[in-house]
């Protein structure tokens, strides 16, 4: 119709139809953007503020398809780096080079963490870590492996990382041995969260929830996003999606479910610092006087309900006070995993860029993915 005003950010499916969107959605709510973050998590909202940064003048939008939170927000809330068991197994599987890089990545997105929000802001506890050992064996080739682990980590962190000590401290029992670090701690997942959103606005960074992206297609200047609501026009997008980032380009990465469990009040806990066992694929926490623990995929159990009586079983066994553990809260997170553990950050065509595959280690390196992910454009 002649004289009707135009949208250039946002169109209908078909484009015949006039735009779906009001006037004041058009004239408001993202026009044309210089760039668009997809997925508005750890990693899309540290992209999205260090875009700003670098770009002051640039429109940008983050957008995500749940109205509260995605991964990020189910994330358990865990800052490590990796425990001797687990950074054993990588050692075996993918080299000395590899799995020291890999550490010393993670090492530095938890500084970063910090250092750019602040212990308080996200609750940073420095309560250390401790792998708790139920099969000496892999406790007796874990303990062999310190003495290297070490020297090979005192560069990257500056002091000894990982040290035996006394099984059945730390409020856990029925152990055959531990291994603790001071290094790790926790966060508040959803300080964590809100602390970042907080950011968005400030900085001009317009944050959409319950926008999801059905397709990412190349346009005449820039990219298109399809939503289910209209498609959006950027110059740049950055997919911060983890593990469903294959679902939009093709990339090596893909969703495995993650349980985690949390139990009431256990007024008798004892737990001390975070705990990992059997190559991480177990952790546990206390949270304010409940046990929260999680994983389990090493099992390969095909019932969840079959995980989840083997993690209440563990708790009960192995942590003291969490005799009486009952299931008050329970989710299923997603992890980003493929056939490599190393992230995922590079422009995968020309304005098309990707921080994906985290591996379980959103809190650690999310941070720093965002911000290498921002600092390809």
């Amino acid at each position: 119709m002649s004289g009707q005003p135009k949208n250039t950010g946002f169109s209908a499916k078909d484009p015949d139809s006039p735009s779906g969107f009001s006037f004041w959605e058009s004239k408001h709510w993202v026009p044309t953007q210089d760039a668009v973050v997809v997925g508005a998590g750890i990693v899309g909202m540290n992209a999205a503020l260090a875009l700003r940064k670098r770009h002051p003048s640039w429109t940008i939008s983050i957008l995500d398809r749940a109205p509260l939170g995605s991964a990020s927000t189910r994330n358990a809330g865990f800052a490590c780096f990796g425990s001797p068991s687990e950074l054993l197994d990588d050692w075996k599987q993918m080299g000395p080079d590899a799995t020291l890089a890999m550490v010393e990545m993670r090492w530095k997105g938890l500084l970063a963490l910090r250092e750019t929000w602040g212990d308080e802001a996200i609750a940073y506890r420095a309560c250390g870590a401790v792998e708790a050992f139920t099969d000496p064996d892999l406790h007796a080739e874990s303990k062999d492996f310190l003495p290297v682990l070490n020297q090979q980590l005192a560069p990257i962190m500056g002091r000894e990382v990982f040290a035996e000590t006394t099984a059945n401290q730390n409020g856990l029992r029925e152990l055959c041995g531990s291994i603790s670090s001071p290094l790790e701690g926790d966060v508040d997942t959803a300080r964590m969260i809100a602390t970042m959103r907080s950011a968005l606005a400030p900085a001009g960074i317009q944050w959409l929830a319950g926008m999801s992206i059905e397709a990412v297609e190349a346009a005449p200047e820039g990219w298109s996003l399809a939503t289910p609501h209209g498609v959006l026009h950027a110059s740049r997008v950055f997919l911060a999606t983890n593990a469903l980032a294959s679902d939009l380009v093709p990339v090596d990465v893909g969703p495995v479910p993650n349980i985690v469990l949390v139990s009431q009040p256990l007024p008798e806990l004892r737990l001390t610092s975070t705990v990992h066992h059997d190559r991480g694929y177990v952790y546990a926490r206390e949270v304010d006087g409940r046990i929260l623990i999680g994983g389990g995929r090493q099992w390969d159990c095909q019932d969840p309900g079959e995980s989840e009586e083997r993690l209440v079983a563990w708790a009960q066994r192995h942590i003291q006070g969490a005799e009486a553990f009952a299931t008050a809260h329970r989710w299923t997170g997603q992890l980003g995993v493929g056939s490599m553990r190393l992230p995922i950050v590079q422009e995968v065509k020309p304005g098309l860029y990707v921080g994906v595959r985290l591996g379980g280690m959103g809190v650690a390196i999310g941070t720093h993915i965002g911000q290498s992910m921002a600092g390809l454009a």
